[in-house]
C-alpha cells in the first residue's frame, strides 16, 4: 500500500470513529405528554464528544402543525431535529421558538429558516443574539470543528414578541410566558394548556447548576415563584430530566442559598480570592456543572453584592 493510500485509509477510519462517537450521544425522542415531545441533551460541558448538544429541545404537535421550542447548537442539529419531528408526525413545522439567547439553543435555527420556517424570539433576546453571538459562533467553530458547525450562522428572528402572548397557530393553544428580565434578557417559557406542560427554557433546570451570567436574580426568583404556582403536571427544563412544577422549588432554593452564602462571606470580610474555597453548597454538589458553574456564580454574586454596598 502506498503512503498516499495509507493516509487516505487512516483519514477515513478517523472520520468513521468520530462519527460513531458523536452518533452515540444523539438524544432519543421522549414523549412527555399527548402531543408533546422532548429531545434530551447530554448535559455537561460543550465538547467535541457531545457535539455541543447539551440542552433540551421540545416540540408540540397540534392538528394544524408543529411548534418547535429551541433549535439546538448547530445547523446540523437543526436538521436532526427536523428529522426527529418527521419521525413522529408528517404535519408541517409552523414555527420555531427560541426561549433565550444561549448558544446551545439558537444556532440550529438557520436550518429551519433555510426551509422557510419562521423563528420567534423575545425582542430583548434577539438584541443580545445580534450583539454577541458572532463571537460565540467563532468559539464554537474552534471547539467543535468546521464539520459539526458547517452552514451554521447567526440568525435574525423573523418574529419578535415584547411580552406574554398566546399562539393558536397549530390548532392547540400555547401560552408564551415572558417575565421581566430574569434568567436572561428576553427569556420565555412555553405552556401547553391541553396537557399542563411547561417548556421552561433556561428559566428552570433540573439537577443542574444554572449559569447566572445574564441574570437579574431577584426578578428570576419572582418568575420562579409564579411558575411554581402554575402547578404544571409536566415540566421540560432547559437542562436535565423531565419533571413537574414541583422541581421548581429545589432550583429556586439553589439561587436563594447562593445569595445567602455569598452575602454571609462578604460580611465576614472574605476576599474574592478566597471565595472559591469558601463558597461551597454541599447539598447541590451532585448537580451537573457544580464544579464549573457554581464558582463562577459565586464570583458574579460577590461582585454584584459588593457593588451594591456603594450604590
Amino acid at each position: 500500500m502506498t503512503h498516499k493510500c495509507l493516509r487516505a485509509v487512516i483519514a477515513i477510519l478517523a472520520l468513521s470513529s468520530a462519527t460513531e462517537s458523536f452518533t452515540a450521544v444523539q438524544p432519543n425522542i421522549v414523549k412527555v405528554a399527548a402531543g408533546v415531545y422532548a429531545l434530551l441533551g447530554s448535559g455537561g460541558d460543550i465538547s467535541p464528544e457531545n457535539g455541543g448538544r447539551t440542552a433540551n429541545v421540545a416540540f408540540v404537535v397540534g392538528p394544524r402543525g408543529v411548534v418547535i421550542v429551541d433549535s439546538g447548537i448547530s445547523y446540523r442539529e437543526g436538521e436532526d431535529i427536523i428529522a426527529a419531528v418527521k419521525s413522529v408526525s408528517n404535519r408541517p413545522i409552523r414555527l420555531v421558538i427560541l426561549t433565550h439567547p444561549g448558544q446551545e439553543v439558537i444556532f440550529g435555527a438557520a436550518a429551519f429558516q433555510a426551509r422557510g420556517i419562521p423563528v420567534l424570539a423575545h425582542r430583548s433576546s434577539a438584541e443580545l443574539i445580534a450583539a454577541r453571538c458572532a463571537i460565540c459562533l467563532r468559539n464554537l467553530q474552534s471547539l467543535l470543528g468546521d464539520d459539526v458547525m458547517a452552514a451554521t450562522t447567526v440568525v435574525t428572528p423573523d418574529r419578535l414578541i415584547d411580552g406574554n402572548k398566546t399562539l393558536e397557530l397549530i390548532g392547540r393553544r400555547l401560552r408564551l410566558i415572558a417575565p421581566a428580565w430574569s434568567s436572561a434578557p428576553g427569556a420565555i417559557a412555553v405552556f401547553d394548556e391541553r396537557t399542563s406542560t411547561l417548556i421552561a427554557g433556561d428559566l428552570v433546570s433540573i439537577d443542574r447548576i444554572p449559569d447566572i451570567r445574564d441574570a437579574k436574580p431577584q426578578a428570576w426568583r419572582d418568575a420562579l415563584a409564579r411558575i411554581a404556582s402554575m402547578r404544571c403536571r409536566h415540566l421540560v427544563p432547559g437542562y436535565g430530566p423531565i419533571g413537574s412544577c414541583a422541581d421548581v422549588d429545589p432550583f429556586a432554593h439553589y439561587l436563594a442559598e447562593l445569595e445567602k452564602r455569598v452575602g454571609a462571606l462578604l460580611r465576614e470580610g472574605v476576599s474574592l480570592a478566597e471565595l472559591r474555597d469558601r463558597c461551597d453548597l454541599p447539598e447541590f454538589a451532585r448537580w451537573d456543572q457544580y464544579d464549573t458553574l457554581h464558582p463562577q456564580n459565586a464570583n458574579r454574586t460577590y461582585l454584584r453584592l459588593e457593588r451594591a454596598q456603594f450604590e
